[in-house]
């Protein structure tokens, strides 16, 4: 059985010109190339985002409660540095690194950096922002630089055989991502899955399968396999019929794109699931009968490195053959470096009541549900109607009915921890034992 041994990602670093006295940091951990060494102290950290409104143009995402690295990067020779942390704890630091928790969901402006060199002094901000909690949609595409640190398009093969991860005469039955999630307190409400262009054939009712994995992970070393035994934890379908683009009011991140919006009908609890693989499948072999074709990241200005491409870990998106049970084909060996499918998966924090991306556009209004624990009574305001209590662990641990908004139940006995109750229309709360 092929392994996947857990490490942290090793961020990108900023590019900068070496100029004697100029102020500069490294970006935090953003989660892409699982198979990269990165800093022990930071376990791990953030995820990348796509452009979807719903991130409000942050760059990376991190739950609550996360800490953050971010290391300098000053050329020539700095005396003393200080940092202004919008959103963190601490807000100001002296020390040469940065390393900070972010203990309250919100949007907030990346550090800015004062170094002090016996020229003056030189102060370095970039305009990025991180999310902290709320909803998100994670991507695996580096989305700062258009064309330099990614690129949107597609994997052809040839006129006759089609695209990578749609229709083709390659027997590719399914594709999918690999995901490294940065922490235990995550929904996983849906997935977006991202095209070149909408179809305009396909076979009466085609349906597409997207389906959620998690990797068995053996407690005695921590090591992760991707093989089987993959353990489902979620899987839904859609037809073709149910594309939508931009004219429905949508967000997609091409012109002329579109997506494929699945929904759980209910939200899957990541805790305890740190790494999880999203496959597609369902497609035909035909190219000339149908014209699927799935967006991708085809990153034209990275190379990936000899090291890295013989390195299974390192890779983050994988193919399936007909009649093959795993996905161990990463789809750089298909042509292309370091490319990666525009699989997007739905999350939101535990501390966000609404579930996320509903409409893929951008957040929608939701009831406050509140839950607190009195004694050895819970009571639930702002509910409508049958109403589920879940352990954390993701397993029922109560489902009773709100009438007129409000229900009490009785907690006695339940085991210390964080509950989540959810209503009938997905309104959400934490509580905690």
């Amino acid at each position: 059985m092929t392994k996947l041994y857990t490490f942290l990602v090793l961020a990108t670093a900023v590019s900068f010109s070496a100029l004697a006295d100029d102020a500069v940091y490294e970006n935090p951990k953003g989660l892409r190339y699982i198979g990269t060494i990165g800093d022990q102290r930071v376990n791990p950290a953030c995820s990348y985002l796509s452009r979807n409104p719903i991130n409000e143009k942050a760059f990376l995402w991190t739950p609550v409660e996360s800490t953050v690295m971010y290391t300098d990067k000053s050329t020539g020779s700095p005396k003393a540095w200080n940092w202004i942390c919008d959103g963190a704890t601490p807000s100001e630091i002296t020390q040469q690194d940065a390393l900070v928790t972010y203990n309250k969901p919100g949007t907030y402006n990346f550090p800015a950096e004062t170094v002090t060199f016996a020229s003056g002094q030189k102060t370095y901000a970039p305009e990025w922002k991180i999310k902290v909690g709320g909803v998100a949609e994670l991507c695996l595409a580096d989305t700062r630089e258009w064309q330099t640190t990614y690129a949107l398009g597609y994997q052809k093969y040839s006129d006759i055989n089609g695209v990578l991860g749609g229709a083709n005469k390659l027997a590719i039955e399914g594709v999918g991502n690999f995901y490294m999630m940065p922490g235990n307190e995550i929904w996983l409400d849906g997935v977006n899955i991202y095209l070149q262009a909408k179809p305009t054939k396909w076979p009466t009712g085609r349906k597409i399968t997207i389906t959620v994995y998690m990797s068995e992970i053996d407690p005695t070393n921590g090591s992760v396999s991707l093989t089987a035994p993959l353990r489902t934890i979620e899987s839904g379908t859609i037809t073709l019929d149910q594309i939508k683009t931009t004219e429905d009011g949508v967000w997609v991140p091409i012109q002329g794109g579109a997506v494929m919006p699945v929904r759980f009908s209910e939200p899957v609890d990541l805790y305890g699931k740190p790494f999880i693989f999203i496959s597609v499948s369902g497609w035909g072999t035909d190219y000339t009968q149908e014209d699927l074709t799935i967006l991708m990241d085809v990153m034209p200005n990275q190379i990936m490195k000899e090291e890295d491409a013989q390195n299974m870990i390192a890779h983050n998106s994988f193919a399936r053959l007909k009649g093959e049970t795993d996905y161990l084909r990463p789809v750089s060996y298909y042509g292309g470096n370091y490319g990666s499918f525009m699989i997007c998966p739905l999350v939101r924090g535990y501390e966000t009541t609404q579930q996320s991306g509903i409409s893929n556009v951008a957040t929608e209004s939701a009831t406050a549900v509140k839950c607190t624990v009195s004694g050895d009574i819970a009571t639930l305001n702002g509910a409508d109607g049958t109403f589920t209590v879940y352990g954390i662990s993701g397993a029922v641990q109560h489902i009773g009915t709100a009438d007129g908004g409000e229900a009490s139940f009785n907690v006695a006995g339940w085991a210390h921890g964080i509950y989540i109750v959810r209503d009938a229309k997905g309104n959400t709360a934490k509580f905690k034992i």
